[in-house]
């Protein structure tokens, strides 16, 4: 079939658009959390340095100011912590634990989606592959005859299904791994840093 147009496609085919449905739910999921991820649930690594210098010089008055004036859910946490007045490590990870839990839930929210995507497009794909083939035969049976030209239509539609659920799964399972990852990352940075400000903050006291 020459010259097929994703209307056409469209229209031929029963899978292909649950899965244009499916990759603008993705695509617009991942650039939600793209912005959230850089601009909303930033990792304050400057405001850190900044802390830990003051709290090296012995300045935690300094260091709480510097924390409260940051809008970032990591500045808040910080802020909590040192306006505890406690040096005990197992204190302060214990505090941590409810500003942790929301930074996680904030970084992984709705990221599940791209997992259940990576796995549910391939199987639309097939499906369409299988009512491609299924078209192909009932043409070639109404036809009479056989030729290229008469499973023409169904053998597009299989294929490009196929090739469209694919190219959805390999997409969505790349954002899922890359957002899991990087949550995990902030996450565990989060913990080395207070792990540190107890270090910290057991040091002055010593």
């Amino acid at each position: 079939m020459d010259g097929m147009t994703l209307g056409a496609m469209m229209r031929l085919s029963v899978a292909m658009p649950v899965l244009l449905v499916l990759a603008f739910v993705v695509c617009g999921q991942a650039l939600e959390r793209l912005f959230a991820f850089w601009f909303k649930l930033p990792m304050p690594h400057a405001l850190w340095e900044r802390v830990r210098a003051r709290l090296e010089d012995g300045d935690r008055p300094g260091a709480l100011a510097l924390a409260r004036r940051d809008r970032s859910m990591m500045g808040a946490a910080l802020a909590a912590l040192l306006a505890l007045g406690s040096a005990d490590n197992e204190k302060l990870i214990e505090a941590f634990q409810v500003h942790r839990q929301r930074l996680a839930m904030a970084l992984q929210r709705r990221v599940g989606l791209f997992g259940t995507a990576s796995f549910v497009s391939p199987l639309i794909g097939l499906m369409g592959t299988v009512l491609g083939i299924m078209r192909a035969f009932h043409d070639l049976s109404a036809a009479g005859a056989g030729g290229p030209a008469v499973v023409a239509a169904g053998i597009s539609e299989a294929l490009v299904a196929t090739a469209c659920g694919i190219g959805l799964a390999v997409l969505s399972a790349l954002l899922y791994n890359y957002f899991t990852l990087e949550a995990h990352r902030r996450l565990n940075t989060a913990d080395l840093w207070v792990l540190e400000l107890g270090e910290l903050l057991g040091e002055r006291r010593a």
